[in-house]
C-alpha cells in the first residue's frame, strides 16, 4: 500500500485579483499566497511520506517578472528530493504560455512529460505506470485523450492530463475530450488538471479534478487544495480532500426575509461571518456578502448602499479583526411595498419612479449610455475600469450588475424620501 499526491493549477505568483488595490485589503494574507499554499502542499508529501507527487498542469501563471519564481519552484523540488518523492507533471496551457521555463533546467527529481507525444514512466516498485503528455502551445483543441495507449495489465495505471473534459462552466474549452474517452484506455485513476473546482467526475474509474491549490478571486470560494490517493494492490482505495490555502474566499448569503429591525440586520451579519470564520479554520477571509429575501427594510437598505456596507466592514472587523477582509457587500433584497401604487402616482417622483423602473438591465437597450461611458472614460483614470476592477466597462456582465444597483438604489432613495412626507 501507498499513497500518492495529485494536484493541479498551482499558477505561482500569481496575483490574488480584486484585493491588492484596496487600502484596507489584508496584504500580509495576499502576499505570497501562492507560494506559501505550495509549500504546505510540499510539506504534505513529506509528512505523509508520499511515494510521488502528480502536478496536471498550470504550475505558472504565465511570463514569470523575474526568475525568482522558477528558483522558488526549483528549492521546493530539492526539498521532495530529500525525501526520495519523484514529481511528474504535465505544461498546462498557462505553462505552454511561458517563455521563461525553458531557461532553468528541471530538478533532478522531476520529470515532465513531453508535449509532442504520450509518454509512459513504469515505477516498478510500486507496480505503478503513469502516463502523460503536456501542452505545447497555449490553446490546444486536440483530443490529447485519445493518443494515450491501453492500460498495461497487472499495474496500476494513472493519466496524467491538462483538460476540460466535455467543458466546465468559467473554463475555455482545452484539449476537449469525453468521460467515455478516458474510461476506454482501462486506467485506475485519471489526475486531471485546468479546473479550478474540486470535482470528482468518476469512481469507476477515478477521474479527478483537484481544484486550484489557492483561490485567487472570488470566483474561486471556499477550500482550495489537493487530493491524498491510497492504492492497495493495484487499486484506488481511498481519496482524501486536503486543504492547502492560506487564505480562503468566501460568498456569504444571508436570508433577510421578513427581518423589521435594522439592529437584526447587522446581527444576522455577525452570526454569518462568525460561521465562516469556524469554517475557515483559522484562516484568514476575504468574504464577499450578498443580501437576499423579501423585507420592509429593502428600500432603506438600497437608499444608502455606502453607509450599509461601511457599517457591515466595521461589523466585521469588531468581529474578526485582520483575519476578516469584507470585498462587497451586495443588496439583492426585494422589498414589501406596493410599487404599483407608487408607479401610479402623478407626481414628480411617480414619474420618475416610472422612468427609472422603465430603464432596462440591458446596456446596450439603454439610449446614450455609450457616449456617457465614453465621457466617464475621459474623466476618469483608466486603471479605475481594468480588467480586474468592479468597474470593467468592458464586461457585459458588470455592466448589468452595475446597472441593476444602480436602480436599486434610486428606487429605494425615491420610496424613503416619499415615505418621510
Amino acid at each position: 500500500m501507498f499513497t500518492f499526491i495529485h494536484a493541479a493549477d498551482i499558477h505561482l505568483d500569481s496575483p490574488l485579483r480584486g484585493l491588492s488595490r484596496y487600502e484596507s485589503a489584508p496584504v500580509d494574507a495576499i502576499r505570497n499566497a501562492c507560494r506559501r499554499a505550495f509549500k504546505n502542499l510540499v510539506d504534505l508529501a513529506i509528512e505523509k511520506k508520499a511515494a510521488f507527487v502528480l502536478l496536471a498542469g498550470d504550475l505558472y501563471d504565465g511570463d514569470w517578472k523575474d526568475y525568482s519564481t522558477g528558483i522558488f519552484f526549483s528549492r521546493q523540488m530539492g526539498r521532495l528530493q530529500q525525501h526520495g518523492i519523484r514529481v511528474f507533471a504535465v505544461a498546462g496551457n498557462h505553462d505552454a504560455a511561458n517563455r521563461m521555463t525553458k531557461a532553468l533546467q528541471t530538478p533532478a527529481n522531476m520529470k515532465m512529460f513531453s508535449a509532442g507525444k504520450v509518454e509512459t514512466v513504469i515505477l516498478e516498485e510500486y507496480s505503478v505506470a503513469i502516463h502523460g503528455r503536456s501542452f505545447k502551445a497555449r490553446h490546444v483543441d486536440e483530443n490529447l485523450a485519445a493518443g494515450f495507449c491501453r492500460g498495461i495489465k497487472g499495474m496500476c495505471n494513472i493519466g496524467l492530463l491538462h483538460t476540460s473534459l466535455d467543458g466546465r462552466e468559467g473554463h475555455a474549452s482545452y484539449a476537449p475530450c469525453t468521460l467515455d474517452d478516458l474510461r476506454a484506455k482501462n486506467y485506475q485513476y485519471w489526475a486531471l488538471g485546468h479546473v479550478h473546482k474540486q470535482e470528482i467526475v468518476s469512481e469507476d474509474p477515478f477521474v479527478v479534478f483537484p481544484g486550484c491549490i489557492q483561490g485567487r478571486h472570488i470566483r474561486e470560494s471556499g477550500p482550495k487544495g489537493c487530493v491524498k490517493v491510497t492504492v492497495a494492490e493495484n487499486a484506488v482505495t481511498e481519496m482524501e480532500p486536503v486543504p492547502l490555502d492560506v487564505l480562503r474566499w468566501t460568498l456569504t448569503e444571508i436570508d433577510l426575509t421578513d427581518t423589521e429591525e435594522y439592529r437584526d440586520v447587522l446581527e444576522n451579519v455577525r452570526e454569518a461571518i462568525e460561521m465562516e470564520l469556524v469554517r475557515a479554520e483559522d484562516r484568514p477571509l476575504a468574504m464577499r456578502m450578498k443580501l437576499t429575501g423579501t423585507t420592509k427594510l429593502s428600500d432603506h437598505l438600497a437608499a444608502f448602499p455606502e453607509k450599509l456596507e461601511q457599517q457591515i466592514k466595521a461589523l466585521g472587523a469588531e468581529t474578526a479583526g485582520d483575519d476578516l477582509w469584507i470585498e462587497r457587500v451586495e443588496n439583492m433584497t426585494l422589498g414589501k411595498y406596493d410599487l404599483e401604487t407608487a408607479l401610479a402616482d402623478d407626481t414628480s417622483p411617480g414619474q420618475l419612479l416610472r422612468a427609472i423602473v422603465s430603464t432596462p438591465d440591458d446596456p446596450d437597450q439603454i439610449d446614450g449610455l455609450e457616449d456617457k461611458m465614453a465621457e466617464l472614460r475621459q474623466k476618469v483614470p483608466p486603471e479605475a475600469f481594468g480588467t480586474n476592477s468592479i468597474l470593467d466597462l468592458s464586461d457585459k456582465q458588470a455592466l448589468e450588475r452595475i446597472t441593476r444597483e444602480a436602480k436599486k438604489m434610486l428606487i429605494g432613495r425615491l420610496l424613503a424620501a416619499g415615505g418621510e412626507k
